[in-house]
């Protein structure tokens, strides 16, 4: 081919190019292609990496920090971005995890307990922040002028419009009206199993994060007296202490041991086979001649922390549980099977740093607790997992431990499980797991397959420490905290977003 030929649409080319970037084009283009794309790789390397639920493709709040980029300085435009940035990992966070946007930035001190693989996840996405902050101070925006700055802002409004419109007509088809795309959906706004964990296209982290500290903030009102009194809870505990007739009049000789497992992730799954092949070690012919079982539901309405305080507590103080005064704690249930002479023990394989529970147990009453380095100094091992902490099934060895030497006083003994703690290793690091074979989506997904074989060995480890010879007749009351947290919404769904499972063994 000439050479004179393939010459004047080169030069034509270049005259072109240099034609806008003149003009400015090739600057607003990227302009728009960095606030309406490239900012969101932070939010979509941590849902990934970080297990965070996908709530949206973009965050339209981006695109209006690059309308502002247009006519304010460029430092302020980037720390407003970081802002921006800030508010949509939190509300990942807080959406994935049932968790006020307060509790989370009240317990940032808490990430150096994450094991080593996701602090580095983690780093590597601060390190994308940063990169991307970076870019937004040094993007040069002097050569988008008149009509082309025009052009821009045109396009970041038009791209926010349609991801509004697209959002409302999808969530019109959901729930069957037109409704506004801001709004978070609460669990009790929809059906048993679904919460409208479906994809969006736009994200609002700004405005979510008000409706998520509404939704997952702790609830109070105050009494004409201005004491805090929260409304009562149905709580598990409080079913299996009228089944177990533990009341005021008995003699403390024929009360017998409560043991209360609040066992992390244990959600109700919509498939009826997973729901029973999780508790089916509770059917042994032996353990139902020794115990009354009973199988129920209650609603929850948090994280872990407000599951905890349900059971302890019966009420929806949730994470003010961490900070309550010792007045707001009375009546709890250290506290409460104390007057009937029970000793109370707390254990939890986790750092007592950890939502300051080494605090808040002292506080509500337990008088023994033991955490992961109490329970490393017993000889107990560890476990990998989203957290790295003391092995379900040894603690609850050590509970029979605890329960098998004759005492004259009944005992109360609280274990919060944590080997289920989204997101679970895939695969489950247990050294004898149950097959995922008896449902076709525990096999499809890997993820869910751990979370069960994980919840399943708390159940068995339960299941053979009522059937050990302890001193004393002794009720079990296992309940789950909240729905397992998983990113993916395909699996999300398929757990009731209001209400957790529990099983009551009471002594014959």
């Amino acid at each position: 081919m000439s050479r004179d030929f393939i010459s004047p649409p080169l030069t034509l080319l270049g005259r072109l190019l240099n034609c806008w970037q003149r003009s400015g084009v090739v600057s607003g283009i990227i302009f728009i292609a960095f606030y309406a794309l490239l900012a969101n790789i932070p939010f979509w390397a941590a849902s990934r990496w970080l297990a965070l639920l996908p709530i949206g493709w973009f965050c339209l709040e981006y695109a209006v920090v690059g309308l502002l980029a247009l006519v304010v300085p460029r430092i302020l435009t980037a720390a407003l971005l970081l802002l921006a940035i800030a508010a949509d990992l939190t509300n990942a966070v807080s959406k994935t995890y049932y968790m006020a946007p307060t509790v989370c930035f009240a317990n940032v001190r808490s990430l150096y307990e994450l094991s080593g693989v996701r602090i580095v996840s983690l780093a590597s996405v601060i390190l994308l922040v940063l990169i991307i902050v970076l870019i937004a101070a040094f993007l040069p925006t002097e050569s988008i002028r008149g009509p082309i700055r025009l052009w821009v802002a045109l396009c970041l409004i038009g791209l926010v419009a349609t991801a509004v419109s697209v959002d409302c007509v999808a969530i019109s088809r959901e729930v069957g009206k037109l409704t506004n795309p801001f709004r978070v959906i609460r669990p009790s706004d929809t059906n048993k199993f679904s919460s409208f964990n479906s994809l969006w296209v736009g994200r609002y982290p700004a405005i979510r994060l008000r409706r998520d500290q509404q939704m997952f903030g702790r609830e109070r009102r105050v009494s004409h007296s201005s004491a805090e009194v929260y409304p009562s809870m149905p709580a598990a505990t409080s079913v299996a202490i009228r089944s177990a007739n533990i009341a005021p009049g008995r003699n403390s000789k024929d009360l017998p041991n409560l043991v209360v497992v609040v066992v992390e992730s244990w959600g109700v799954n919509a498939d009826p086979s997973v729901r029973n092949a999780l508790v089916q070690s509770y059917f042994q012919r032996e353990l139902l001649s020794r115990y009354k079982l009973v199988q129920g539901t209650v609603p929850f309405i948090g994280s872990t922390v407000v599951g905890e305080a349900r059971e302890l507590c019966g009420n929806t103080m949730g994470f003010h549980i961490i900070d309550a005064s010792a007045q707001e704690l009375q009546g709890c249930l250290p506290d409460k099977l104390a007057a009937l002479g029970y000793r109370s023990a707390a254990l939890h394989g986790m750092s007592e740093h950890m939502f300051d529970r080494g605090t808040w147990y002292r506080k509500i009453g337990f008088e023994k607790v033991l955490f992961r380095d109490e329970l490393q100094q017993e000889g107990l091992p560890t476990c990998n997992g989203a957290l790295i902490g003391t092995c379900d099934a040894a603690i609850a060895n050590q509970i029979g431990a605890l329960l098998e030497a004759e005492k004259t006083y009944p005992e109360f003994v609280y274990w919060m499980t944590l080997g289920s703690h989204l997101p679970v290793s895939v695969p489950s690091s247990l050294p004898k797991a149950d097959s995922c074979s008896i449902s076709p989506p525990l096999m499809q997904h890997p993820a869910l397959c751990s979370w069960y074989q994980l919840v399943a060995n708390v159940h068995e480890s339960v299941s053979q420490l009522a059937m050990t010879k302890l001193a004393r007749p002794t009720a079990f009351i296992i309940v789950g905290d909240h729905a397992p947290p998983f990113a993916n919404p395909a699996i999300r769904d398929t757990f009731s977003g209001i209400s957790v499972p529990y099983i009551e063994l009471i002594p014959r």
